[in-house]
């Protein structure tokens, strides 16, 4: 499974090209749904590609994440996911470390 809970506070989600990313990120909402409160961190290295259905859906997670004072990290992203973000200028509006393990760190280690 590519959604785990790693600690009762933060979930890992490991995503994959369309469409594996649709139903993960599907499977996320409906766990903020059910009452699941957590950090998350999603972890890009396994996507080639990121369209803007793919986009439109991260940013309307860290819309939901903004709102329910949590946080969003994305990291690993393959060079051509990143320039995605860089065109999109979509680059500032998220939070991004080079590993999951450091992304789980920052949040250990409290808010940035």
């Amino acid at each position: 499974m590519t959604v785990q809970l790693w600690n009762d506070e933060t979930l890992v989600v490991q995503l994959a090209d369309d469409p594996q990313l649709s139903e993960d990120l599907n499977e996320v909402f409906g766990r903020l749904q059910s009452a699941c409160c957590c950090d998350i961190v999603v972890d890009l290295s396994g996507l080639d590609l990121l369209a803007s259905s793919g986009l439109s859906k991260l940013l309307r997670l860290r819309k939901r994440m903004i709102e329910g004072g949590r946080r969003l990290v994305l990291c690993t992203p393959k060079n051509k996911v990143w320039g995605v973000f860089l065109a999109t200028g979509l680059d500032s509006l998220f939070e991004f470390t080079p590993s999951v393990a450091e992304a789980l760190a920052r949040m250990q280690g409290g808010r940035a």
